[in-house]
This record gives structure tokens, C-alpha cells and sequence, in this order.
């Protein structure tokens, strides 16, 4: 393997050139265009497919490489001929490089060394078909070991398995994010499910009580609730299962064509289809077991009168309140206390059960603040008020309203505003700490035949750039270190994000010093006299130390370089840059500035980098708010359901003393925006919460080397916020729709004779 610069018509590039196996079987490489060099072509070549697509090669096309060593130097280029092209690489260390696949005989006159043994890490077998494996892989390691090799043999479902723990740090971070959002679905589906059956079973409470007079027993009539719960989850897993894997696939495919992600891959595992689809009926069931018991509870000739509900003055509520206050201030006190010392378990454990205890207790502050905000309502007249006034006239219904809302509502927002506070938050600590180490977004080296005050001015008119600061070689320190000089204005300009200490740059004796010279004060040779430097840290700042020029020519020095080290061009881009452009203006600058060879050092590749991660992070929210919304919806239409039956004497009444059915629709539609909205708020509250305590968890150290102290300040995305209260009560809205259709078409007559 070794770096190139790639030089095609009037297109120049970086590019990773890597060898191609003589047996083309082993490449792992999809041709899409030309074909593979063979193994005895001296310059043959293939690009992917994005790169030429890019800078406009086709297969035929002559490329000259010259190596950062080795006899293709900038001056005696190997001219490489493209015989095809290939998709990128899948592995994601190459991801966004230009990717160059050579002959072992054309990559060994690029770097001057054997292509095939001088940057081997490893050797592919291809095995015989029908070969045993396992027993191969132990035969060649046994071989290896005779010969007293050390080497380690793995078939590839392997070698994907290492990479993967290499390159996640040994552990399965996004596993587990993934997998807690599945119980979370989990638990909320668990309710929405227990929620639906109460309503099919107060729907055909007057049936199963006519099957229990002819003679069926209570175990049967649990027996059919449970039967029919078994069936709806055979049938909604599989085809949950089926919808899941053609959305992850989509979502797949998507992000490799859109993102730029060509190392996202795309997997079936049947056995853990096999085991959600499992999960999922073992969840309907154990979740339609209460309402399946409470079907038989009821004695026939009673089954029509209405059950008292469990409230907060009864004795089960009495308990539920006391483990739900156990829970919430317990588990708020361990989070906060793991949060304090930076122990992860004790801070997401209790958090987990401060959540459940306020979820034990939606019976009481739920109704509580439905009944504040019922105020909200007012305005909008007669179907307002009584909006309001059924939201919490009885605190039984709106416990059960409240559950389902809470199961859907405000599990959901909590969720959605926790990643919210915590990507935001994060996105604000990763940008000080990055603006601390990384001051300059861009630094090109330039080659010792550069202009470098035309390079200079080419580079400020590159479109999306600010600044550019041209740096002089003038000494070095004490301890080799390059020391180069700039007009202290144009230093401010391109360094402007650095914290703290950049307004000393103007005055002699200070110098933009990198935290790897931990010299203080810094000491060099500058100019051919020997100077002493106060140091403005510049966190990892890698090309040299950087002084004002104007003390230096007050003193006598002329302008002349140092010719032994080349010259610099600090560039501060736009702001506003996108990410997706980072990489092409990078080539723009480098073209620009006529350094064919340049290298180009700087912040701006990480910032691109960790934006495109939070980026991903705030999508998956996005998937997170959708998935919620979709649970709310269920879980609120089912629950007004309920609603609209346990109420159709009293609808049926209010038409009868004049209440439209525009009014009744309207009523129930304001209750349920009002519900809806309230769990949101309440959620978002939550979420904030329980954000800034993840964010304090995760981010003190960043904050800390960021200059800001380990206390986390949190960002609260207000409008992101806004807009997930918003959704939250369009889906109240929509949910409402069908319940009140079916209350507004029941004529007063037959609602007040239902019994």
C-alpha cells in the first residue's frame, strides 16, 4: 500500500494505491466498467467508480502517480493506465479516498518496493469448493507455526467480526443505543397492546357475556382473548419482521448512495428474525393477559354495568403511588449520584427507574396538568370547555387515557428530546473542543518551486474560502521545530476560533505554539538571531510554530525564507461550509495554490467527520420521533375508542340538548390534541433532563479539554422541541378522527337506549 498523488488530464488527486492479488478471484472487487490489470502489467490500474466520476477518467485513460517515496517522485510520475473501474471499497479506513488498485508490478515502480511482499499484512487463500473450512484454517496454521511464523488465520465472517471490534474499540456502542430503544418499543407496544384489547373487550362485553350464560366457562372465554392475542401476534411479528428488514435494507442502500457510505452493508441474520418474531407474540399475549382476566371478572348478568377503576385513593393506588415515589426519587438520586462520579451503570440504572416511577405516578401529576392546560381550550367555545371538562372531570378515565398517552406519548418524546439535548449538547462540546485543538481549518504545504504569494492570493479567491494567512520559513526552536512568520492580522483572521490568547499574537515576543512543544518560554533561532517566545497554546496544531513577521522586519529581517523548510498557507474556510463540499474544496484549494504534492493538514477533515456522525445521530432521532408518533397514534385512537364507548349515553345526551355533531367531533378532537400535547410537553421536559444528565456523563472530559470546566452546559433545541410538541399534537388530532366520526353518526335515540 502506499500514497500517490494521481494526476489525470487536468484533475489532480490524492490516492491510496493498494496491490491487487495475482489471482483475480480474491480481489473482492466489483468491476463496473474495464476490467482488472493483469498481474504481470506494469501500469495497469483501476480507480472506483466515484473518484473518476469525479475529476472525469475513464477506463483508457492515462493517470501519472507520483509517490511520496520511491522512484515515481513528482518529477518522474509513473503514467498508469485505468483498465477499469470498481465500486469503492467496503472498508470503512478507506472511506472518501481515491482508491487505486494496481499490479503488483505497477504498484512496486510507484513505490520502488516488491508491490506483493514489501506492504503485505496478510495473505488471501481460496479454497477448493466443498473444502472443509475449519480444518483448513488449523492445517495452515499448524504449517505457519512449524515454519516458526506467528500468524493468525481467520475465515472471512471472522476477519469482518475483528475489523469491526477494532474499529468500535471493543465494544458494540450502537448494539446497545439500538437495543434499548427495542425494550423501550417493547414496554410501549406492551401497553398499546393491553390498551387495545380493554377496548375490544368493553366492545364485546354484552357477547362474552351471552357466551357465558349458554354455558361457557371463564376459561374459555380467557382462553379465546388469549387465542385471538396469539393470532394478531403471529401475524403483526411476521409481518412486522418482514416490513423491518425491507425498511433497514432501503435505509441501507439509501445511505450508500446519498451519504457516501459505500463500507455500510446490509444483513440477514434468520435466526434473530426468528427470535423478534418470537418476543413479539410472547409480548401480545403476556400483555392481553389482564384484559383476557378481566373479561371473566364480571358476572354475565352485571357485564354491562361500568367496572370502578383503579384510582390514586384506593388501596391498589395507594401502592402504586408509594413504589412509583420509591422509584422516581430513588432513581433520580443514584443517576445523579453516577453522573457525579462517572459511573455509567449506576447513572443509566437509575435513570431506567426514575423513568418507571414517573410513569407509576402519570396517574396523578397527568391529570394535574391536563387540568391546567384545559384552560387552553376555553376559547374555542362550547366544544372547548367541554373538552376540558371530560379531560379531567373523571380521574379514572383520564388515568386511563393518561396511560395509553404516556405508554405512546411520553415514553416517545422523552426520547426524542433526551437525543435531542444530548446531540445538540454534543455537537456544541465537540465544536469547542475542536476549535481548541484543530485553530486552522486548513494548512497546505507547499512544494519548494511554489510562488508562494501567488498561491497565496489563488487560494483567497477559492470560492468558500475566508482567510488565508501565507507563513515564511524563518528558524527553527531549540528542539528542531519549524518556526515560520505572517502578519499578525492575517494569523488573527485564520486562527479567530481559538479561545483565548489570540490578540497577543500581534505583540512581539509571542508565538502560536502546538501542544507537543512544551517548551515555556519557547526558544529558536529566528532570522539568525536567537529569540525567546511567549507561548499561545494552539492545541494540535502539527506544521511548526507560528510568529508575527511585523517585530521581525522592525528588526532587520528582510523577507527571505528559510529554504530548507517550505512555506505554508493557513486558510480559515466559510462558516457556513457543507460537509459534503469539504472534500472537493480541499482539491480546490490545493489546485488552486499549484502544489501538486501539497499536503493538507488541519481541522477541517474532523469537524467534517464528527459532523457527519451527529448528523447520523439526529436522523435516528428523526426514525425515533417517527416510530413514536406511529405507537402514539395507535395507542391514543385506541384509547379514545374506549372512551367514545364507555361515554355514548352522555354523548348521546349532549345532542340531545343541542350539541351539533361538529360540536361532539370537535370536543373529542380537543381533548385529544389536549392530552397529546401535554404528555409531549411533559415528555420534553423529561427528555431535557435526562439529556443534560447523559451529556454531563459522557461529555465532562470533552468539555474539560475544551477549556470550559467539567460542569456540561446544556443545549436545549427549543425549536426542535416546538416541533416534536407539534407532531405529538397533529397525532392526537389524527387520532381522534375515527373515535369521533363514530360518536358523531350515533343518533341521540339509539345512544341514550344503550344500556
Amino acid at each position: 500500500m502506499a500514497w500517490a498523488t494521481a494526476r489525470a488530464a487536468d484533475a489532480e488527486f490524492g490516492a491510496t494505491v493498494m496491490p491487487l492479488p495475482r489471482d483475480p478471484a480474491l480481489a473482492g472487487l466489483t468491476v463496473t466498467a474495464g476490467a482488472l490489470p493483469a498481474a504481470d502489467d506494469a501500469r495497469g490500474v483501476t480507480l472506483d467508480a466515484q473518484t473518476a466520476d469525479r475529476h472525469g477518467v475513464a477506463v483508457g485513460d492515462v493517470v501519472a502517480l507520483a509517490g511520496e517515496s520511491g522512484p515515481a517522485s513528482a518529477t518522474t510520475p509513473v503514467d498508469a493506465v485505468v483498465t477499469g473501474l470498481t465500486e469503492p471499497s467496503p472498508d470503512p479506513m478507506l472511506s472518501g479516498q481515491a482508491q487505486v488498485w494496481a499490479s503488483p508490478a505497477a504498484l512496486t515502480a510507484v513505490q520502488g518496493e516488491d508491490g506483493e511482499a514489501g506492504f503485505t499484512p496478510h495473505l488471501l487463500l481460496r479454497l477448493a469448493d466443498g473444502a472443509d473450512v475449519p480444518a483448513v484454517a488449523e492445517a495452515a496454521r499448524a504449517e505457519a507455526t512449524a515454519a516458526g511464523v506467528d500468524v493468525d488465520v481467520a475465515t472471512p465472517d471472522e476477519a469482518v467480526r475483528s475489523a469491526v471490534t477494532q474499529l468500535s474499540g471493543g465494544t458494540d456502542l450502537l448494539g446497545w443505543v439500538l437495543g434499548g430503544f427495542a425494550a423501550l418499543a417493547l414496554l410501549v407496544t406492551a401497553l398499546v397492546i393491553a390498551n387495545t384489547f380493554q377496548v375490544l373487550v368493553a366492545q364485546r362485553t354484552r357477547d362474552l357475556a351471552l357466551l357465558r350464560t349458554v354455558g361457557s366457562t371463564t376459561a374459555q372465554v380467557r382462553a379465546s382473548v388469549l387465542t385471538e392475542a396469539a393470532v394478531v401476534g403471529v401475524v403483526g411479528s411476521v409481518l412486522g419482521a418482514g416490513l423491518a428488514v425491507a425498511i433497514v435494507a432501503g435505509v441501507a442502500a439509501a445511505a450508500r448512495a446519498m451519504l457516501d457510505l459505500p463500507f455500510l452493508t446490509f444483513g440477514l441474520h434468520p435466526a434473530g428474525l426468528a427470535v423478534s418474531v418470537a418476543v413479539g407474540v410472547a409480548v401480545t399475549v403476556l400483555a392481553a393477559l389482564a384484559p383476557a382476566v378481566a373479561a371473566t371478572r364480571v358476572a354475565p348478568l352485571e357485564a354491562l354495568r361500568p367496572k370502578d377503576e383503579v384510582t390514586a385513593a384506593s388501596r391498589g393506588g395507594r401502592v402504586r403511588t408509594a413504589i412509583g415515589l420509591v422509584l422516581a426519587v430513588g432513581g433520580t438520586a443514584l443517576m445523579l449520584g453516577g453522573v457525579s462520579v462517572r459511573e455509567p451503570v449506576s447513572a443509566i440504572g437509575g435513570g431506567a427507574l426514575s423513568f418507571v416511577g414517573v410513569l407509576l405516578l402519570a396517574r396523578l401529576f397527568v391529570p394535574a396538568a391536563v387540568r391546567g392546560a384545559a384552560v387552553l381550550a376555553r376559547p374555542a367555545g362550547v366544544p372547548g370547555r367541554l373538552a376540558g371538562l371530560n379531560a379531567v372531570r373523571h380521574r379514572s378515565r383520564t388515568a386511563a387515557t393518561a396511560a395509553a398517552t404516556a405508554a405512546a406519548l411520553l415514553v416517545g418524546t422523552t426520547l426524542v428530546a433526551l437525543f435531542l439535548t444530548g446531540g445538540r449538547t454534543a455537537q456544541e462540546q465537540t465544536a469547542l473542543a475542536l476549535d481548541t485543538a484543530y485553530p486552522v481549518d486548513l494548512v497546505v504545504q507547499l512544494p519548494a518551486d511554489a510562488d508562494p504569494a501567488r498561491a497565496a492570493e489563488a487560494v483567497a479567491a477559492t470560492e468558500d474560502v475566508q482567510a488565508v494567512a501565507l507563513a515564511t520559513p524563518v528558524g527553527a526552536t531549540e528542539n528542531g521545530s519549524p518556526v515560520l512568520a505572517t502578519p499578525a492580522a492575517d494569523l488573527r483572521a485564520v486562527v479567530a476560533r481559538l479561545p483565548e490568547g489570540v490578540t497577543g499574537l500581534g505583540d512581539p515576543g509571542t508565538a502560536l505554539v502546538p501542544d507537543w512543544v512544551d517548551a515555556d518560554p519557547v526558544r529558536a533561532e529566528v532570522a539568525g538571531t536567537e529569540r525567546t517566545f511567549v507561548p499561545v497554546r494552539a492545541g494540535s496544531l502539527s506544521s511548526g510554530v507560528y510568529v508575527a513577521a511585523e517585530p521581525l522586519r522592525e528588526a532587520g529581517w528582510d523577507g527571505a525564507a528559510d529554504a530548507a523548510v517550505p512555506g505554508q498557507l493557513l486558510v480559515a474556510l466559510d462558516p457556513g461550509v457543507p460537509v459534503d463540499r469539504l472534500q472537493g474544496l480541499s482539491e480546490d484549494v490545493t489546485r488552486a495554490a499549484g502544489a501538486g504534492a501539497a499536503v493538507i493538514d488541519g481541522g477541517a477533515g474532523e469537524r467534517a467527520l464528527y459532523a457527519r456522525i451527529i448528523d447520523a445521530m439526529l436522523g435516528i432521532v428523526v426514525a425515533l420521533l417517527a416510530v413514536s408518533v406511529l405507537i402514539a397514534l395507535i395507542g391514543v385512537a385506541n384509547t379514545l375508542s374506549l372512551s367514545v364507548i364507555e361515554r355514548t349515553r352522555e354523548n348521546a345526551l349532549l345532542r340531545a340538548l343541542g350539541l351539533t355533531r361538529g360540536g361532539l367531533r370537535g370536543a373529542i378532537a380537543i381533548e385529544a390534541v389536549l392530552i397529546a400535547a401535554v404528555a409531549a410537553v411533559l415528555g420534553c421536559a423529561l427528555g431535557v433532563f435526562y439529556g443534560w444528565a447523559g451529556a454531563q456523563l459522557v461529555l465532562a472530559d470533552l468539555s474539560a479539554t475544551a477549556g470550559a470546566g467539567t460542569a456540561v452546559r446544556p443545549v436545549v433545541p427549543w425549536l426542535e422541541l416546538g416541533l416534536v410538541v407539534a407532531v405529538a399534537a397533529l397525532a392526537g388530532l389524527a387520532a381522534s378522527l375515527l373515535p369521533a366520526r363514530r360518536a358523531a353518526r350515533l343518533s341521540p335515540v339509539a345512544g341514550l337506549a344503550a344500556v
